[in-house]
Protein backbone atom coordinates (compact mmCIF):
# COMPACT_ATOMS: atom_id res chain seq x y z
CA UNK A 1 0.00 0.00 0.00
CA UNK A 2 2.61 2.22 0.73
CA UNK A 3 4.54 1.55 -2.44
CA UNK A 4 1.16 1.88 -4.36
CA UNK A 5 1.05 5.45 -2.53
CA UNK A 6 4.81 6.63 -3.10
CA UNK A 7 3.93 5.68 -6.81
CA UNK A 8 0.95 8.20 -7.04
CA UNK A 9 2.98 10.85 -5.48
CA UNK A 10 5.82 10.67 -7.79
CA UNK A 11 3.41 10.25 -11.21
CA UNK A 12 1.83 13.96 -9.41
CA UNK A 13 4.97 14.91 -9.22
CA UNK A 14 6.10 13.53 -13.07
CA UNK A 15 2.49 15.32 -14.25
CA UNK A 16 2.89 18.91 -12.66
CA UNK A 17 6.88 19.07 -13.61
CA UNK A 18 6.11 18.09 -17.17
CA UNK A 19 3.44 21.00 -17.14
CA UNK A 20 5.40 24.13 -16.03
CA UNK A 21 7.82 25.99 -18.60
CA UNK A 22 11.63 26.96 -18.04
CA UNK A 23 13.12 30.25 -20.09
CA UNK A 24 11.12 33.21 -21.64
CA UNK A 25 7.46 33.12 -23.07
CA UNK A 26 8.33 32.85 -27.00
CA UNK A 27 7.48 35.64 -28.98
CA UNK A 28 6.06 35.63 -32.50
CA UNK A 29 8.13 38.29 -33.94
CA UNK A 30 8.78 40.40 -37.49
CA UNK A 31 6.57 39.54 -40.64
CA UNK A 32 4.08 37.29 -39.89
CA UNK A 33 2.24 37.96 -43.67
CA UNK A 34 0.65 39.86 -46.32
CA UNK A 35 -2.38 41.48 -47.06
CA UNK A 36 -3.06 41.38 -50.78
CA UNK A 37 -6.25 43.82 -52.12
CA UNK A 38 -7.16 44.59 -55.54
CA UNK A 39 -6.07 47.86 -56.32
CA UNK A 40 -8.38 48.81 -59.25
CA UNK A 41 -12.49 48.19 -58.96
CA UNK A 42 -12.16 44.45 -60.32
CA UNK A 43 -15.19 42.81 -60.01
CA UNK A 44 -14.53 39.48 -58.57
CA UNK A 45 -18.15 38.25 -59.74
CA UNK A 46 -19.71 35.29 -58.26
CA UNK A 47 -20.45 31.52 -59.00
CA UNK A 48 -23.91 32.54 -60.85
CA UNK A 49 -22.35 35.51 -62.23
CA UNK A 50 -18.99 35.06 -63.57
CA UNK A 51 -16.41 37.82 -65.01
CA UNK A 52 -14.84 37.65 -68.51
CA UNK A 53 -11.57 35.86 -69.20
CA UNK A 54 -9.94 37.13 -72.33
CA UNK A 55 -7.60 35.23 -74.45
CA UNK A 56 -4.84 36.81 -73.50
CA UNK A 57 -5.61 37.08 -69.56
CA UNK A 58 -7.57 38.85 -67.01
CA UNK A 59 -5.71 41.98 -66.27
CA UNK A 60 -5.37 44.13 -63.40
CA UNK A 61 -3.70 45.52 -60.17
CA UNK A 62 -3.36 44.72 -56.72
CA UNK A 63 -1.91 46.19 -53.49
CA UNK A 64 0.47 44.44 -51.12
CA UNK A 65 0.96 45.01 -47.17
CA UNK A 66 3.32 43.47 -44.85
CA UNK A 67 1.66 42.63 -41.79
CA UNK A 68 3.19 41.63 -38.45
CA UNK A 69 1.70 39.39 -35.74
CA UNK A 70 -0.55 41.94 -34.28
CA UNK A 71 -2.22 42.05 -37.81
CA UNK A 72 -1.03 45.71 -37.95
CA UNK A 73 1.48 46.72 -41.34
CA UNK A 74 4.86 46.32 -40.96
CA UNK A 75 5.93 49.62 -41.85
CA UNK A 76 9.72 48.97 -41.02
CA UNK A 77 9.81 45.62 -43.51
CA UNK A 78 11.58 45.69 -46.96
CA UNK A 79 12.37 42.11 -48.81
CA UNK A 80 11.31 40.55 -52.07
CA UNK A 81 8.10 38.80 -53.29
CA UNK A 82 6.78 36.73 -55.81
CA UNK A 83 3.22 37.55 -57.00
CA UNK A 84 1.46 34.37 -58.67
CA UNK A 85 -1.86 32.52 -58.95
CA UNK A 86 -3.34 29.86 -56.37
CA UNK A 87 -4.40 27.75 -59.86
CA UNK A 88 -3.70 29.36 -62.63
CA UNK A 89 -0.43 32.00 -63.89
CA UNK A 90 0.67 35.46 -63.67
CA UNK A 91 2.01 36.24 -67.02
CA UNK A 92 3.25 39.56 -66.08
CA UNK A 93 6.25 40.17 -63.44
CA UNK A 94 6.82 37.87 -60.89
CA UNK A 95 8.93 38.90 -58.27
CA UNK A 96 8.85 42.59 -57.10
CA UNK A 97 10.51 44.37 -54.19
CA UNK A 98 8.18 45.00 -51.02
CA UNK A 99 9.69 48.85 -49.45
CA UNK A 100 8.24 49.80 -46.04
CA UNK A 101 5.84 47.11 -45.68
CA UNK A 102 4.06 48.17 -49.25
CA UNK A 103 4.36 48.13 -52.65
CA UNK A 104 1.02 49.27 -55.05
CA UNK A 105 -0.28 49.00 -58.19
CA UNK A 106 1.53 45.87 -59.24
CA UNK A 107 0.02 44.75 -62.23
CA UNK A 108 -1.03 40.95 -62.54
CA UNK A 109 -2.00 39.69 -65.87
CA UNK A 110 -3.88 36.64 -64.88
CA UNK A 111 -4.12 33.23 -67.51
CA UNK A 112 -5.25 29.87 -67.46
CA UNK A 113 -8.17 30.40 -64.80
CA UNK A 114 -10.83 28.68 -64.69
CA UNK A 115 -14.11 28.71 -62.07
CA UNK A 116 -11.92 30.15 -59.29
CA UNK A 117 -8.58 31.63 -58.13
CA UNK A 118 -7.14 33.97 -56.26
CA UNK A 119 -3.44 35.99 -56.28
CA UNK A 120 -0.87 34.55 -53.84
CA UNK A 121 1.77 36.50 -52.82
CA UNK A 122 4.70 34.63 -50.93
CA UNK A 123 8.23 36.05 -49.32
CA UNK A 124 11.54 34.89 -51.21
CA UNK A 125 15.00 34.75 -50.04
CA UNK A 126 17.75 34.51 -52.66
CA UNK A 127 20.35 31.84 -51.96
CA UNK A 128 23.78 32.79 -51.27
CA UNK A 129 26.55 31.70 -54.00
CA UNK A 130 23.38 31.06 -56.71
CA UNK A 131 20.76 32.97 -57.92
CA UNK A 132 17.66 31.06 -56.87
CA UNK A 133 14.90 32.54 -54.47
CA UNK A 134 13.36 29.90 -52.39
CA UNK A 135 10.03 30.77 -50.29
CA UNK A 136 10.18 31.28 -46.67
CA UNK A 137 6.44 30.53 -45.62
CA UNK A 138 5.06 34.13 -45.45
CA UNK A 139 2.13 34.78 -47.71
CA UNK A 140 -0.79 36.28 -48.06
CA UNK A 141 -3.89 36.00 -50.37
CA UNK A 142 -6.60 37.85 -52.45
CA UNK A 143 -10.24 37.22 -52.48
CA UNK A 144 -11.89 34.85 -54.25
CA UNK A 145 -12.78 35.59 -57.85
CA UNK A 146 -14.64 33.52 -60.32
CA UNK A 147 -14.49 33.49 -64.37
CA UNK A 148 -15.17 31.44 -66.94
CA UNK A 149 -16.47 27.70 -66.04
CA UNK A 150 -14.30 24.64 -66.71
CA UNK A 151 -14.91 23.11 -70.36
CA UNK A 152 -13.19 19.80 -72.26
CA UNK A 153 -12.32 22.05 -74.46
CA UNK A 154 -10.48 24.45 -72.23
CA UNK A 155 -8.83 21.86 -69.87
CA UNK A 156 -8.25 19.72 -73.02
CA UNK A 157 -7.08 23.13 -74.88
CA UNK A 158 -4.90 25.03 -72.65
CA UNK A 159 -1.70 22.72 -72.51
CA UNK A 160 1.95 23.22 -72.12
CA UNK A 161 4.90 22.56 -74.73
CA UNK A 162 5.81 19.45 -72.83
CA UNK A 163 6.18 16.15 -73.49
CA UNK A 164 2.75 14.38 -73.99
CA UNK A 165 1.20 18.25 -73.37
CA UNK A 166 0.02 17.95 -69.97
CA UNK A 167 -3.39 20.27 -69.91
CA UNK A 168 -2.40 23.43 -67.15
CA UNK A 169 -5.36 22.28 -65.21
CA UNK A 170 -3.66 19.18 -63.73
CA UNK A 171 -4.03 18.14 -60.43
CA UNK A 172 -7.47 20.77 -60.16
CA UNK A 173 -10.63 19.43 -59.64
CA UNK A 174 -13.13 21.06 -61.31
CA UNK A 175 -16.89 20.85 -62.40
CA UNK A 176 -17.76 20.89 -66.01
CA UNK A 177 -21.38 22.25 -66.59
CA UNK A 178 -23.08 24.98 -68.93
CA UNK A 179 -21.92 23.13 -72.64
CA UNK A 180 -23.96 20.40 -73.94
CA UNK A 181 -22.36 16.95 -73.19
CA UNK A 182 -22.62 13.74 -74.63
CA UNK A 183 -20.79 9.91 -73.71
CA UNK A 184 -19.61 8.84 -76.84
CA UNK A 185 -18.08 5.45 -75.12
CA UNK A 186 -17.89 3.31 -72.70
CA UNK A 187 -15.70 0.76 -71.63
CA UNK A 188 -14.44 -1.10 -68.20
CA UNK A 189 -12.80 1.55 -65.85
CA UNK A 190 -14.78 5.07 -67.06
CA UNK A 191 -16.36 6.70 -70.27
CA UNK A 192 -15.39 9.41 -72.70
CA UNK A 193 -17.49 12.33 -72.64
CA UNK A 194 -17.34 15.12 -75.67
CA UNK A 195 -18.92 18.51 -75.95
CA UNK A 196 -21.10 19.18 -78.25
CA UNK A 197 -20.23 21.36 -81.10
CA UNK A 198 -16.38 21.79 -80.30
CA UNK A 199 -14.50 20.54 -82.83
CA UNK A 200 -10.69 20.62 -81.23
CA UNK A 201 -10.09 19.13 -77.76
CA UNK A 202 -13.58 18.12 -77.67
CA UNK A 203 -13.52 14.76 -75.63
CA UNK A 204 -12.45 13.98 -72.32
CA UNK A 205 -11.74 10.20 -70.56
CA UNK A 206 -13.70 9.92 -67.56
CA UNK A 207 -12.20 7.48 -65.32
CA UNK A 208 -14.55 6.26 -62.45
CA UNK A 209 -12.15 2.71 -61.94
CA UNK A 210 -14.80 0.50 -62.59
CA UNK A 211 -17.67 0.25 -65.34
CA UNK A 212 -19.70 3.26 -64.90
CA UNK A 213 -22.93 2.86 -63.80
CA UNK A 214 -26.21 5.15 -63.37
CA UNK A 215 -29.57 5.18 -61.33
CA UNK A 216 -32.09 5.27 -63.80
CA UNK A 217 -34.73 6.04 -61.09
CA UNK A 218 -36.95 3.37 -62.35
CA UNK A 219 -35.75 -0.17 -61.02
CA UNK A 220 -32.39 -0.56 -59.88
CA UNK A 221 -29.04 0.86 -61.33
CA UNK A 222 -27.69 0.24 -65.28
CA UNK A 223 -24.76 0.91 -66.97
CA UNK A 224 -23.81 4.28 -68.08
CA UNK A 225 -25.47 3.91 -71.90
CA UNK A 226 -23.65 5.49 -75.23
CA UNK A 227 -24.95 8.72 -76.45
CA UNK A 228 -26.58 10.01 -72.41
CA UNK A 229 -26.57 13.36 -72.44
CA UNK A 230 -24.71 14.52 -69.16
CA UNK A 231 -25.77 17.71 -67.31
CA UNK A 232 -22.26 18.32 -64.99
CA UNK A 233 -19.47 16.56 -64.27
CA UNK A 234 -17.30 16.89 -61.07
CA UNK A 235 -13.61 15.47 -61.05
CA UNK A 236 -9.40 15.88 -60.77
CA UNK A 237 -7.66 16.58 -63.67
CA UNK A 238 -4.74 14.44 -64.29
CA UNK A 239 -2.24 13.11 -66.29
CA UNK A 240 -1.53 10.08 -66.78
CA UNK A 241 1.77 9.34 -69.20
CA UNK A 242 0.46 12.07 -71.47
CA UNK A 243 -3.32 11.11 -71.21
CA UNK A 244 -5.63 13.83 -69.81
CA UNK A 245 -8.16 12.37 -67.29
CA UNK A 246 -10.67 13.46 -65.02
CA UNK A 247 -10.71 11.31 -61.25
CA UNK A 248 -12.92 9.62 -59.46
CA UNK A 249 -15.90 11.79 -61.38
CA UNK A 250 -19.19 12.34 -60.56
CA UNK A 251 -21.22 12.71 -62.98
CA UNK A 252 -25.71 14.19 -63.34
CA UNK A 253 -27.25 13.19 -66.30
CA UNK A 254 -30.05 15.08 -68.29
CA UNK A 255 -33.42 13.25 -67.07
CA UNK A 256 -36.81 13.88 -69.26
CA UNK A 257 -40.22 12.40 -68.41
CA UNK A 258 -41.20 10.02 -70.36
CA UNK A 259 -44.84 8.48 -69.90
CA UNK A 260 -44.94 9.54 -66.34
CA UNK A 261 -41.58 8.26 -65.50
CA UNK A 262 -38.15 9.91 -65.35
CA UNK A 263 -36.04 8.57 -67.92
CA UNK A 264 -32.25 9.06 -69.15
CA UNK A 265 -32.02 11.37 -72.01
CA UNK A 266 -30.25 9.38 -74.96
CA UNK A 267 -29.63 11.50 -78.13
CA UNK A 268 -26.86 9.34 -80.41
CA UNK A 269 -27.42 11.60 -83.37
CA UNK A 270 -25.25 14.02 -80.95
CA UNK A 271 -21.96 11.56 -81.50
CA UNK A 272 -19.99 13.37 -83.71
CA UNK A 273 -18.53 11.10 -86.97
CA UNK A 274 -15.05 9.96 -86.36
CA UNK A 275 -12.31 12.22 -87.75
CA UNK A 276 -9.41 10.76 -90.30
CA UNK A 277 -6.22 11.20 -88.69
CA UNK A 278 -4.42 9.14 -91.60
CA UNK A 279 -2.43 12.92 -92.84
CA UNK A 280 -1.48 13.73 -88.72
CA UNK A 281 0.19 10.74 -87.65
CA UNK A 282 3.16 12.13 -86.92
CA UNK A 283 2.15 15.68 -85.82
CA UNK A 284 1.65 15.70 -82.67
CA UNK A 285 0.15 19.11 -82.09
CA UNK A 286 -2.26 18.16 -84.31
CA UNK A 287 -2.80 14.99 -82.85
CA UNK A 288 -2.83 16.36 -79.32
CA UNK A 289 -6.82 18.18 -80.38
CA UNK A 290 -8.27 14.54 -81.20
CA UNK A 291 -7.23 13.08 -78.18
CA UNK A 292 -10.09 11.16 -76.26
CA UNK A 293 -12.05 11.93 -79.36
CA UNK A 294 -13.34 9.63 -82.18
CA UNK A 295 -10.74 9.25 -85.17
CA UNK A 296 -10.44 6.58 -87.79
CA UNK A 297 -7.45 5.35 -89.48
CA UNK A 298 -8.15 4.23 -93.12
CA UNK A 299 -6.35 1.06 -95.45
CA UNK A 300 -3.96 0.19 -92.36
CA UNK A 301 -2.00 -2.86 -92.25
CA UNK A 302 -0.78 -4.92 -89.13
CA UNK A 303 3.13 -4.40 -88.83
CA UNK A 304 5.32 -6.75 -87.57
CA UNK A 305 5.59 -7.06 -83.33
CA UNK A 306 6.86 -9.14 -80.95
CA UNK A 307 3.90 -11.08 -79.94
CA UNK A 308 6.04 -12.28 -76.82
CA UNK A 309 5.90 -8.59 -75.74
CA UNK A 310 4.86 -7.27 -72.84
CA UNK A 311 2.34 -4.76 -74.39
CA UNK A 312 1.14 -7.19 -76.57
CA UNK A 313 0.75 -9.86 -73.93
CA UNK A 314 -0.46 -8.00 -71.06
CA UNK A 315 -2.74 -5.11 -73.12
CA UNK A 316 -3.32 -6.36 -76.96
CA UNK A 317 -1.10 -3.63 -78.13
CA UNK A 318 -0.21 -3.98 -81.48
CA UNK A 319 1.14 -1.38 -84.38
CA UNK A 320 -0.82 -0.40 -87.46
CA UNK A 321 0.54 1.02 -90.71
CA UNK A 322 -0.64 3.22 -93.30
CA UNK A 323 0.09 2.71 -97.25
CA UNK A 324 2.70 5.84 -96.36
CA UNK A 325 4.40 4.10 -93.24
CA UNK A 326 3.05 6.22 -91.09
CA UNK A 327 2.09 4.28 -87.68
CA UNK A 328 -0.23 4.61 -84.80
CA UNK A 329 -0.85 1.36 -82.15
CA UNK A 330 -4.14 -0.45 -81.84
CA UNK A 331 -4.89 -2.07 -78.68
CA UNK A 332 -7.95 -4.51 -78.52
CA UNK A 333 -8.15 -6.66 -75.19
CA UNK A 334 -11.14 -5.29 -73.56
CA UNK A 335 -13.39 -3.59 -76.50
CA UNK A 336 -12.43 -6.52 -79.80
CA UNK A 337 -10.78 -9.45 -78.22
CA UNK A 338 -11.79 -11.52 -80.82
CA UNK A 339 -9.27 -9.65 -83.51
CA UNK A 340 -6.41 -11.76 -84.37
CA UNK A 341 -3.57 -9.52 -84.73
CA UNK A 342 -0.91 -12.24 -84.82
CA UNK A 343 -2.61 -13.64 -87.58
CA UNK A 344 -2.22 -10.69 -89.62
CA UNK A 345 1.07 -10.33 -89.10
CA UNK A 346 3.23 -9.58 -92.19
CA UNK A 347 4.75 -13.12 -93.69
CA UNK A 348 8.48 -13.38 -94.16
CA UNK A 349 8.48 -11.89 -97.43
CA UNK A 350 6.18 -8.87 -96.25
CA UNK A 351 3.12 -9.56 -97.63
CA UNK A 352 0.20 -8.35 -95.50
CA UNK A 353 -2.59 -10.18 -94.85
CA UNK A 354 -5.43 -7.30 -94.78
CA UNK A 355 -6.31 -3.90 -95.10
CA UNK A 356 -8.58 -2.31 -92.36
CA UNK A 357 -9.81 0.95 -91.97
CA UNK A 358 -9.94 1.40 -87.75
CA UNK A 359 -12.22 3.51 -86.04
CA UNK A 360 -12.03 4.42 -82.27
CA UNK A 361 -10.92 6.55 -79.55
CA UNK A 362 -7.91 8.37 -79.17
CA UNK A 363 -5.35 7.77 -76.43
CA UNK A 364 -1.97 8.85 -75.79
CA UNK A 365 0.88 6.97 -73.64
CA UNK A 366 4.21 9.12 -73.84
CA UNK A 367 6.35 5.09 -73.58
CA UNK A 368 4.50 3.23 -76.03
CA UNK A 369 6.74 2.11 -78.98
CA UNK A 370 6.71 2.77 -81.92
CA UNK A 371 3.64 5.22 -81.62
CA UNK A 372 2.97 6.94 -78.45
CA UNK A 373 -0.88 7.31 -79.66
CA UNK A 374 -3.38 4.42 -79.19
CA UNK A 375 -6.14 3.50 -80.94
CA UNK A 376 -9.02 1.67 -78.76
CA UNK A 377 -11.97 0.17 -80.73
CA UNK A 378 -15.83 0.60 -79.00
CA UNK A 379 -16.20 -2.80 -80.18
CA UNK A 380 -15.33 -4.90 -83.22
CA UNK A 381 -18.01 -3.17 -85.40
CA UNK A 382 -15.20 -0.12 -85.46
CA UNK A 383 -12.30 -2.79 -87.40
CA UNK A 384 -14.14 -3.19 -91.17
CA UNK A 385 -12.00 -5.41 -93.48
CA UNK A 386 -11.48 -3.73 -96.69
CA UNK A 387 -10.23 -7.41 -98.69
CA UNK A 388 -11.83 -9.82 -96.65
CA UNK A 389 -13.97 -12.48 -98.29
CA UNK A 390 -16.37 -12.75 -95.57
CA UNK A 391 -16.43 -8.96 -95.12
Amino acid sequence: MKKKFLLLILLAFFVVSCGETTGEKPENKGLAGFKVEFADDFDLGTPEKRIENPEGGIITTINITALGYDKKPKTDYSGEVEVGLLYGKNADVERITVKNGYAGNVKVKMKYCLDNDRVVVQEVKKHEGDSSYEPTGKIGVSPVFYTNVATISAIQGMASGARGMPSFFNNRNLTLKDREMVVIAVIEGGFYLHEVGAEDYSSIYMYTYSTPYVDDNIEENMFLPVGTLIESANGSVFEFFGFTEMSFPTFHPVYVEKNGRKELKIDTSLIPEPKNINDILTDDNQMEKREASLVTVENVTVAWFNEEDSSYVEYSQFPLETSSGKTIMAQTLYTAPLFNAVAEKPEEDGKVSHHYNFTGILKQHTSARPSTWILVPRDMNDIKCLDCDDK
